[in-house]
This record gives C-alpha cells, sequence and structure tokens, in this order.
C-alpha cells in the first residue's frame, strides 16, 4: 500500500511538471503579425494601425490569448516574412490557387471582385479578352494576388508598386493606363486621398471569381498554435453573428413599436 501511495505521488508530481510545461511554453508563445497599410481595410489612425480586418485579427488573438506585434510593411516584405519564417500571421491575404499550400489558414475577412481599371473614354470593356490586355501598361502592387496571376498569364507590361494608391498617381501622370482595384476600396481611396476618380471606370473584370482575403499563418508554424487560432476566430465569428442578429431583431422591433402609437 505504502508502494503504491509513493507510486501515485511521483505520477501526480511527473503529470503536474509536464502541465507546467506546457503552460509555460505556451505563455511564451509570440507571433508577429504582418500586414501593410491599405485603406480601408487596415490603416494608420492616429499613430497606430486600424481598420476593420485589423480589428478582426486583435479579436481572434485576444480570444485565443496570444501575444502578438504588428509590424506594418511594403506588402512584398511582409509575404515574404511569411514565406520563410515561423510563427507570422499575415493579413489580409488573397487565398489563390497558387498559395493555398504555401500558408496555414486560420479564417476569412471579406471577399473582393477585382477589375482593372483605366479611363473612361478607353474602348476596353468586360467582353475584351485577357490576351488582348497586354499591349497595355498595368501597375500592380508587387507580389499581391493580381500581380501574380498577371505574369502567370504571361503580362510584361507591369510597373510594380509598394502600395495600391501609388496606382491612382501614376495613372494621373499618365505613365500607366490601368491597374487593378476592388469596387469598396476604389470608392474609399477616392474620397479618402481626393484622386480625380471621374476620369476612371472599371473596364474588365479579372477572371480570379472572387477573391476571399484571410488571415493565415507562415507554413512554418506549429499546427497546435494554428489550430488554437482557428478556434479562437470560429468562437469571435459566432459572437459576431449573435450580435448582428440580435441587432436585426432589435431593429424590427423599433420598426414595429413606431406603428403602435
Amino acid at each position: 500500500m505504502r508502494y503504491i501511495s509513493i507510486f501515485c505521488l511521483l505520477v501526480s508530481l511527473y503529470c503536474n511538471c509536464v502541465i507546467a510545461a506546457a503552460t509555460e511554453e505556451e505563455v511564451g508563445i509570440q507571433i508577429k503579425v504582418v500586414t501593410e497599410d491599405t485603406f480601408p481595410l487596415q490603416y494608420f489612425e492616429n499613430g497606430k494601425i486600424s481598420g476593420p480586418a485589423t480589428k478582426l485579427v486583435e479579436q481572434v488573438l485576444s480570444a485565443a490569448n496570444i501575444s502578438y506585434t504588428i509590424e506594418v510593411l511594403p506588402w512584398a516584405r511582409a509575404y515574404h516574412l511569411a514565406i520563410t519564417e515561423p510563427n507570422v500571421l499575415i493579413y489580409s491575404l488573397a487565398r489563390t490557387k497558387a498559395r493555398i499550400n504555401k500558408f496555414k489558414w486560420v479564417g476569412r475577412i471579406m471577399a473582393l471582385e477585382y477589375y482593372l481599371y483605366g479611363s473612361i473614354d478607353s474602348d476596353i470593356n468586360l467582353k475584351t479578352p485577357l490576351a488582348a490586355l497586354k499591349k497595355f501598361r498595368i501597375g500592380t502592387v508587387r507580389d499581391s494576388a493580381v500581380d501574380q496571376y498577371l505574369k502567370v498569364n504571361s503580362f510584361k507590361n507591369l510597373t510594380t508598386v509598394v502600395q495600391g494608391t501609388q496606382n491612382f498617381n501614376l495613372f494621373e501622370q499618365r505613365r500607366i493606363d490601368l491597374f487593378p482595384a476592388n469596387q469598396s476600396s476604389f470608392q474609399a481611396v477616392c474620397l479618402e486621398y481626393a484622386f480625380n476618380c471621374q476620369a476612371l471606370k472599371p473596364l474588365h473584370k479579372l477572371d480570379i471569381s472572387s477573391i476571399d482575403l484571410y488571415m493565415a499563418f507562415s507554413e512554418l508554424t506549429d499546427d497546435i498554435l494554428v489550430e488554437k487560432v482557428r478556434m479562437a476566430y470560429e468562437e469571435v465569428m459566432l459572437k459576431r453573428k449573435s450580435i448582428a442578429s440580435f441587432n436585426t431583431n432589435q431593429n424590427k422591433l423599433d420598426m414595429n413599436d413606431s406603428n403602435w402609437h
């Protein structure tokens, strides 16, 4: 009986040590979050990175109880870090076929459709074949989903920039003919930076269907960490849906209340 008690004590001590070591290791994890300054998804406000995409990432990592730092970098550099280093989370990253196996995907931020924008007087239209656009000068953000898509389709006449807003300047300077943008961010950038967007219109819808923007970990990141953040993402999204549903129902009640008087 005495030996059994000693054995149980040793087992208990061993388990406690393992749990303590695991907890210590988990607490010690700090991930590097990388992104770019791209209005309106993520952008600087009062000296701090903000925007709806940033808010979602922060909520998820807070729910996962993981320490992190956010670095705002040129997209090509952020992308390189997410490809080559462990424990790196990147957002907002387009999920394309070429990237599927290069990252460990956490969750979707939003879906976008991309168009090539150009002069309102252009003869290019939605039915113009993609190959016919190769003769035009096109501005792209280096290593972006559209940049990679056009290069795969043998486009050579590309001018790569660090930020998408630079394409607006290049167009006004007549150094490029076309540049990619989604309709929501196009309108937001026009308002924020006071570009003369009346001279522009969407000319050609890129055949990438809708691009889902994600938060994703580098391939070298441990699966246990990735799964923990995925679970936190699901938790946050469930809460957001519950709040949205409550607000919708509350609005309906408010409308009905107004009819009672």
